[in-house]
């Protein structure tokens, strides 16, 4: 289905929505596909210190991995859209500007004088082409790796020491002996395309952006650095346990809580199941960035809002937008949903995992916004495609990839 056509329908069925004055601040319809209880936990945060502002806040929420675009563009068509929602694709967010249906927070957001407290990959969030659109709440890095303490010292490893991937490598046969799978992995297509992409970042920085960009260098793509990141990637499929094939990513967590795997490389919102089985950071179980990495791969959880049709509702975005980026508030969510304030000075509760992560995006060109973010759907189902053809065809090599990958980027762009 054309999203262009059908957002160009939405601006003329829009002409009229929302011509009724609000009594109050305003009411806000929010969207979003949040339900798991530390989610929603997380999100009351925010909902409970609008209400306190006066505001009135309607929810309308869809299953987590359901599609958040579709849902939201068949409102806009209907013409009853939301008010805010939850929606990372920026090709999508680029569109609704260009239709002149996103808000345009950049002055308002430099009123506020928080510019400084926000890491750089999490401002490459908020804005699309120059322009704050969007309201951070939290942040989660792709590419960390979390290990069971006691599994390590059965095994007589310390994740903690190692400098390399190469060095991490190096001690599996060690770990096998102890019978633990080394690196539990869920080689599910999209945790592949995670996967694939920490060793891209933690190869180069550079790479990444070249090929996770909005505008990709063809030319990066045929490098040793790729090659590198491809040979690891190959690595850890070589190791990985027969049970890994189409194996949920909080299933596989589960064996490294269990202790029958010493630790997992992937998203950071492992910790929620850890902390959930009732396990101690730091005592059951310990955090790291991937040895070596040159970069980690950041998602943001972030609040884009719709142009408000009366003085009411643009009060009541301001209201919330403010809300969402004061310090208080970014640390209470985080704490429930087991993520990342996204202020650099946030410390109330702030564990030592959240910690490592402020520290790691306070360097400069250290964290890079995740795929989805930036990429070009087309690319980004494309190479999506090949990671997963990669690791499932053992005998394919890294100048198969790379030719397959080239021939892709020649057909979409």
């Amino acid at each position: 289905m054309n999203k262009v056509l059908l957002l160009s329908a939405a601006l003329a069925l829009m002409a009229g929505v929302g011509d009724a004055q609000q009594k109050t601040l305003g009411e806000l319809v929010v969207f979003n596909n949040w339900s798991s209880p530390a989610e929603l936990g997380a999100l009351n945060v925010v909902r409970t210190a609008f209400q306190k502002e006066g505001g009135t806040w309607k929810d309308i929420t869809i299953a987590h991995d359901t599609g958040a675009s579709i849902p939201l563009i068949n409102m806009l068509t209907g013409g009853n859209p939301p008010d805010v929602f939850i929606e990372s694709n920026v090709q999508l967010r680029r569109e609704l500007l260009k239709q002149g249906l996103l808000r345009d927070f950049t002055a308002y957001y430099t009123s506020l004088g928080v510019d400084k407290m926000i890491p750089p990959a999490v401002k490459d969030a908020m804005t699309v082409d120059g322009k704050v659109v969007s309201a951070p709440l939290a942040v989660h890095i792709v590419g960390t790796i979390f290990w069971n303490v006691p599994a390590a010292k059965k095994a007589g490893v310390n994740p903690a020491a190692w400098k390399t991937l190469d060095q991490m490598f190096a001690d599996f046969p060690k770990i096998k002996k102890a019978g633990l799978v080394p690196l539990a992995i869920g080689a599910q297509k999209w945790q592949l395309d995670y996967l694939l992409g920490s060793m891209v970042v933690q190869v180069s920085g550079k790479l990444y952006d070249d090929v996770f960009g909005l505008k990709p260098n063809r030319a990066s793509i045929n490098s040793r650095e790729m090659r590198q990141a491809l040979a690891y990637y190959r690595k850890i499929q070589q190791a990985a346990d027969p049970g890994s094939a189409n194996r949920n990513w909080n299933d596989t967590t589960a064996m490294v809580i269990r202790g029958d795997a010493l630790m997992q490389l992937h998203g950071d919102w492992m910790k929620g199941e850890f902390l959930a089985a009732k396990k101690k950071l730091g005592t059951d179980f310990n955090t790291r960035l991937v040895p070596g990495a040159a970069g980690v791969q950041v998602t943001v959880d972030e609040e884009t809002f719709l142009n408000p049709k009366t003085p009411q509702k643009k009060a009541a975005q301001d209201a919330l937008f403010k809300i969402m980026l004061q310090k208080n508030i970014t640390e209470q969510f985080s704490v429930i949903k087991g993520s990342t304030p996204v202020r650099l000075d946030a410390s109330a509760g702030i564990d030592k995992h959240a910690k490592l992560v402020l520290a790691a995006l306070g360097k400069p060109g250290f964290g890079h916004p995740v795929r989805n973010i930036t990429m070009d759907p087309d690319w980004a189902g494309a190479f999506a495609d090949l990671a997963d053809a990669y690791w499932n065809t053992p005998g394919m090599t890294p100048d198969q990839f790379i030719q397959q990958l080239q021939a892709k980027y020649d057909e979409i762009f």
